[in-house]
């Protein structure tokens, strides 16, 4: 039940105010889990109905950018940060936490950061 978009060259993810403009291969991804509403009704047939809808945004950024040092931060403060994301076809913003970061130290190329996003209701605090 999920759904993915590779933003294109005409999205914008804007994290902590700032736009992530060196960001490369940014997924968002629709999912959710399913409740079961058989009934003795439904003739045999299974049946399901989508429960709780999941939002999920993850990518790659270089580490060099605003964008990712805002990432850093909010992930080590635990705090939930302002983020929006958009092309032609979806847009969502809202409070965001970072869910997890991996960060790339290669040899021959840049360091880059590993990012994933899911959305919370009020800023968050440890």
């Amino acid at each position: 039940m999920a759904t993915n978009w590779k933003l294109g060259r005409e999205c914008t993810l804007s994290v902590g105010g700032a736009e992530l403009t060196l960001a490369r291969e940014v997924t968002v991804e629709l999912g959710g889990s399913e409740a079961d509403v058989t009934t003795r009704a439904s003739q045999g047939v299974k049946r399901s109905v989508l429960a709780l809808r999941e939002l999920t945004i993850s990518g790659t950024a270089l580490y060099t950018s605003d964008g990712a040092g805002a990432l850093v931060s909010a992930y080590n403060s635990g705090a939930a940060i302002d983020v929006a994301v958009s092309d032609p076809t979806l847009s969502y913003s809202g409070k965001w936490i970072v869910a997890s970061l991996s960060q790339g130290q290669p040899l021959e190329d840049v360091a880059t950061l590993d990012f994933t996003l899911k959305p919370t209701l009020e800023e968050t605090s440890t």
